[in-house]
Protein backbone atom coordinates (compact mmCIF):
# COMPACT_ATOMS: atom_id res chain seq x y z
CA UNK A 1 0.00 0.00 0.00
CA UNK A 2 1.40 3.32 -0.97
CA UNK A 3 2.37 5.74 2.08
CA UNK A 4 -0.21 8.75 1.74
CA UNK A 5 1.04 11.85 3.47
CA UNK A 6 -2.51 13.49 3.97
CA UNK A 7 -1.60 16.72 2.05
CA UNK A 8 -4.25 16.69 -0.50
CA UNK A 9 -6.15 19.93 0.23
CA UNK A 10 -3.63 21.41 3.15
CA UNK A 11 -2.36 25.02 2.47
CA UNK A 12 1.49 24.87 3.26
CA UNK A 13 3.22 28.32 3.08
CA UNK A 14 7.34 27.53 2.03
CA UNK A 15 9.25 30.87 2.76
CA UNK A 16 12.58 30.71 0.47
CA UNK A 17 11.10 28.78 -2.14
CA UNK A 18 12.62 30.07 -5.26
CA UNK A 19 16.03 27.23 -4.99
CA UNK A 20 17.51 24.84 -3.08
CA UNK A 21 15.52 23.12 -0.39
CA UNK A 22 12.99 25.49 -0.36
CA UNK A 23 12.03 24.69 -4.04
CA UNK A 24 12.22 21.11 -3.69
CA UNK A 25 10.21 21.54 -1.14
CA UNK A 26 7.45 23.54 -2.46
CA UNK A 27 7.49 21.06 -5.78
CA UNK A 28 7.44 18.07 -3.18
CA UNK A 29 4.15 19.58 -1.68
CA UNK A 30 2.57 20.24 -4.66
CA UNK A 31 3.04 16.78 -5.56
CA UNK A 32 1.66 15.73 -2.87
CA UNK A 33 -2.19 18.08 -3.56
CA UNK A 34 -1.33 20.74 -0.83
CA UNK A 35 -2.00 24.15 -2.15
CA UNK A 36 1.48 25.68 -1.63
CA UNK A 37 2.43 29.58 -1.49
CA UNK A 38 6.18 30.15 -1.93
CA UNK A 39 7.94 33.25 -1.15
CA UNK A 40 11.39 35.01 -2.34
CA UNK A 41 13.12 37.99 -3.66
CA UNK A 42 13.31 36.82 -7.27
CA UNK A 43 10.33 36.82 -9.19
CA UNK A 44 11.74 35.32 -11.84
CA UNK A 45 12.65 32.07 -9.91
CA UNK A 46 9.53 32.23 -8.17
CA UNK A 47 7.56 32.19 -11.49
CA UNK A 48 9.81 29.12 -12.80
CA UNK A 49 8.44 27.16 -9.76
CA UNK A 50 5.13 27.91 -9.43
CA UNK A 51 5.02 27.06 -13.34
CA UNK A 52 5.14 23.48 -12.47
CA UNK A 53 1.45 23.34 -10.92
CA UNK A 54 -1.62 26.07 -10.50
CA UNK A 55 -1.40 24.78 -6.99
CA UNK A 56 1.82 26.94 -6.41
CA UNK A 57 0.62 30.92 -5.80
CA UNK A 58 4.39 33.17 -5.78
CA UNK A 59 4.73 35.98 -3.55
CA UNK A 60 7.87 38.24 -3.95
CA UNK A 61 9.11 39.83 -0.78
CA UNK A 62 12.27 39.91 0.71
CA UNK A 63 12.01 38.36 4.27
CA UNK A 64 14.33 41.00 5.90
CA UNK A 65 11.87 43.62 5.20
CA UNK A 66 8.86 44.59 7.54
CA UNK A 67 6.25 43.12 4.92
CA UNK A 68 7.15 39.90 6.58
CA UNK A 69 4.26 40.94 9.03
CA UNK A 70 1.88 41.29 6.52
CA UNK A 71 2.73 37.53 4.94
CA UNK A 72 0.43 35.05 7.20
CA UNK A 73 -2.41 37.43 7.18
CA UNK A 74 -1.84 37.94 3.28
CA UNK A 75 -2.12 33.90 2.58
CA UNK A 76 -5.34 33.73 5.36
CA UNK A 77 -6.92 36.26 3.27
CA UNK A 78 -6.56 34.47 -0.62
CA UNK A 79 -6.72 31.12 0.87
CA UNK A 80 -9.05 30.92 4.11
CA UNK A 81 -6.65 28.83 5.92
CA UNK A 82 -2.66 27.79 6.68
CA UNK A 83 -1.90 24.19 8.19
CA UNK A 84 1.71 24.10 7.27
CA UNK A 85 4.70 26.72 7.78
CA UNK A 86 7.92 25.46 6.47
CA UNK A 87 10.55 28.47 8.03
CA UNK A 88 13.37 28.10 5.77
CA UNK A 89 15.80 31.10 5.07
CA UNK A 90 18.93 32.18 3.21
CA UNK A 91 22.13 32.03 5.19
CA UNK A 92 24.34 35.03 5.85
CA UNK A 93 28.46 35.22 4.97
CA UNK A 94 30.60 33.06 6.47
CA UNK A 95 33.54 34.39 7.82
CA UNK A 96 35.57 34.37 11.36
CA UNK A 97 34.11 35.91 14.08
CA UNK A 98 36.77 38.71 14.37
CA UNK A 99 36.25 39.95 11.02
CA UNK A 100 32.30 40.38 11.36
CA UNK A 101 31.01 43.33 11.66
CA UNK A 102 28.16 44.71 13.95
CA UNK A 103 26.14 45.57 10.97
CA UNK A 104 26.44 42.01 9.94
CA UNK A 105 25.31 40.86 13.25
CA UNK A 106 22.31 43.31 12.16
CA UNK A 107 21.88 41.79 9.06
CA UNK A 108 22.05 38.17 10.35
CA UNK A 109 19.01 38.65 12.65
CA UNK A 110 16.64 40.18 9.88
CA UNK A 111 17.52 37.76 7.56
CA UNK A 112 17.34 34.36 9.75
CA UNK A 113 15.84 35.05 13.20
CA UNK A 114 13.65 37.82 13.15
CA UNK A 115 11.35 36.95 10.32
CA UNK A 116 10.98 33.40 10.87
CA UNK A 117 10.23 34.68 14.60
CA UNK A 118 7.69 36.73 13.04
CA UNK A 119 5.88 34.52 10.62
CA UNK A 120 5.58 31.74 13.58
CA UNK A 121 4.27 33.55 15.64
CA UNK A 122 1.03 34.84 13.38
CA UNK A 123 0.52 31.25 11.87
CA UNK A 124 1.12 29.68 15.58
CA UNK A 125 -2.33 32.23 16.74
CA UNK A 126 -4.33 30.87 13.91
CA UNK A 127 -3.27 27.33 13.98
CA UNK A 128 -3.98 27.25 17.65
CA UNK A 129 -7.55 28.59 17.53
CA UNK A 130 -8.08 25.62 14.97
CA UNK A 131 -6.53 23.26 17.26
CA UNK A 132 -4.00 21.63 14.17
CA UNK A 133 -1.40 22.65 12.45
CA UNK A 134 2.13 21.81 12.10
CA UNK A 135 5.55 24.74 11.90
CA UNK A 136 9.03 23.48 10.41
CA UNK A 137 11.82 25.86 11.26
CA UNK A 138 14.23 25.09 9.06
CA UNK A 139 17.90 25.40 10.39
CA UNK A 140 21.21 23.67 9.61
CA UNK A 141 23.23 20.63 11.40
CA UNK A 142 25.83 24.03 12.39
CA UNK A 143 23.37 24.59 15.51
CA UNK A 144 24.69 21.00 16.89
CA UNK A 145 28.22 20.79 15.19
CA UNK A 146 29.47 24.34 14.39
CA UNK A 147 32.03 24.52 11.51
CA UNK A 148 34.43 27.38 11.67
CA UNK A 149 33.48 30.80 10.19
CA UNK A 150 30.01 29.89 10.90
CA UNK A 151 29.17 32.32 13.79
CA UNK A 152 26.53 34.19 12.09
CA UNK A 153 24.66 31.20 10.98
CA UNK A 154 25.13 28.88 13.40
CA UNK A 155 24.41 31.18 16.61
CA UNK A 156 20.82 32.16 15.68
CA UNK A 157 19.72 29.05 14.24
CA UNK A 158 20.77 27.42 17.58
CA UNK A 159 18.30 30.94 19.15
CA UNK A 160 15.87 28.61 16.73
CA UNK A 161 16.34 25.35 18.28
CA UNK A 162 15.59 26.93 21.61
CA UNK A 163 12.02 28.06 20.06
CA UNK A 164 11.40 24.49 18.07
CA UNK A 165 11.30 23.00 21.89
CA UNK A 166 9.99 26.15 23.57
CA UNK A 167 6.67 26.11 21.36
CA UNK A 168 6.30 22.54 21.30
CA UNK A 169 5.46 22.92 24.83
CA UNK A 170 3.24 25.79 24.88
CA UNK A 171 1.46 24.77 21.24
CA UNK A 172 1.18 21.29 22.07
CA UNK A 173 -2.27 21.37 24.07
CA UNK A 174 -3.77 23.02 21.17
CA UNK A 175 -2.61 20.04 18.61
CA UNK A 176 0.05 22.05 16.51
CA UNK A 177 3.41 20.28 15.97
CA UNK A 178 6.74 22.22 16.47
CA UNK A 179 9.82 20.69 14.41
CA UNK A 180 13.30 21.43 13.39
CA UNK A 181 14.87 19.55 10.32
CA UNK A 182 18.31 20.27 10.09
CA UNK A 183 19.92 19.56 6.22
CA UNK A 184 23.54 18.57 6.36
CA UNK A 185 25.82 19.55 3.33
CA UNK A 186 23.27 19.58 -0.30
CA UNK A 187 24.01 19.82 -3.66
CA UNK A 188 22.70 23.89 -3.65
CA UNK A 189 23.69 27.27 -5.34
CA UNK A 190 24.74 28.46 -1.85
CA UNK A 191 26.87 25.36 -1.10
CA UNK A 192 28.53 25.68 -4.09
CA UNK A 193 29.27 29.01 -3.22
CA UNK A 194 30.52 28.00 0.22
CA UNK A 195 32.89 25.46 -1.46
CA UNK A 196 34.11 28.57 -3.83
CA UNK A 197 34.89 30.60 -0.75
CA UNK A 198 36.89 27.79 1.50
CA UNK A 199 39.38 27.18 -1.68
CA UNK A 200 40.09 31.33 -2.11
CA UNK A 201 40.52 31.91 1.77
CA UNK A 202 42.54 28.07 2.25
CA UNK A 203 44.41 28.35 -0.93
CA UNK A 204 43.04 25.34 -2.28
CA UNK A 205 41.26 24.46 -5.51
CA UNK A 206 37.25 23.48 -5.62
CA UNK A 207 37.90 20.20 -6.25
CA UNK A 208 39.92 19.44 -3.46
CA UNK A 209 37.60 21.08 -0.96
CA UNK A 210 34.89 19.36 -2.90
CA UNK A 211 36.66 16.12 -1.80
CA UNK A 212 37.43 17.46 2.03
CA UNK A 213 33.49 17.85 1.97
CA UNK A 214 32.58 15.05 1.02
CA UNK A 215 35.45 13.06 2.81
CA UNK A 216 33.42 13.92 6.20
CA UNK A 217 30.12 12.59 5.46
CA UNK A 218 29.32 8.67 6.16
CA UNK A 219 27.42 8.47 3.18
CA UNK A 220 30.14 9.87 0.86
CA UNK A 221 28.48 12.13 -1.09
CA UNK A 222 26.05 15.16 -0.70
CA UNK A 223 22.42 15.18 -0.09
CA UNK A 224 19.65 15.97 -3.26
CA UNK A 225 17.86 19.08 -2.34
CA UNK A 226 14.87 16.43 -3.62
CA UNK A 227 15.69 14.19 -0.48
CA UNK A 228 15.65 16.88 2.11
CA UNK A 229 12.45 17.83 0.95
CA UNK A 230 10.74 13.64 0.80
CA UNK A 231 11.87 14.37 4.95
CA UNK A 232 10.45 17.62 5.14
CA UNK A 233 7.11 16.15 3.25
CA UNK A 234 6.85 13.67 5.71
CA UNK A 235 7.39 15.50 9.26
CA UNK A 236 4.17 18.12 8.09
CA UNK A 237 2.25 15.30 6.92
CA UNK A 238 -0.29 13.38 8.71
CA UNK A 239 1.74 10.12 9.06
CA UNK A 240 3.53 12.27 11.62
CA UNK A 241 1.38 13.21 13.77
CA UNK A 242 2.81 12.02 17.00
CA UNK A 243 6.09 13.71 16.26
CA UNK A 244 6.71 17.32 17.98
CA UNK A 245 9.59 18.74 19.86
CA UNK A 246 11.79 16.89 17.59
CA UNK A 247 15.36 17.93 15.85
CA UNK A 248 15.95 15.50 12.63
CA UNK A 249 19.34 15.71 10.90
CA UNK A 250 19.21 15.01 7.21
CA UNK A 251 23.19 15.09 6.83
CA UNK A 252 24.38 11.80 5.68
CA UNK A 253 25.54 10.77 9.75
CA UNK A 254 27.94 13.62 9.72
CA UNK A 255 26.82 14.63 12.85
CA UNK A 256 29.25 13.00 15.34
CA UNK A 257 27.39 13.38 18.63
CA UNK A 258 25.39 10.75 19.95
CA UNK A 259 22.79 12.92 21.08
Amino acid sequence: MALDLGLEGKVALVLAASSGIGRATALRLSAEGATVVIVGRNEAKLQEVASHGANIHPVVLDLASDAVADLVPQVLAAHGTLDIVILNTGGPTIQPFVDATIDQWDGAYRMLFRPVVTVARAAAVHMAARKTGSLLFITSTWTKQPAPNSCLTATFRAGLSALVKLLSLELGPDQVRVNQLMPGTTATDRMETQISGRAERNGTSIEAEFEKSVAAIPLGRWARPEETADAIAFLVSDRAQYITGQTIAVDGGSIKTVF
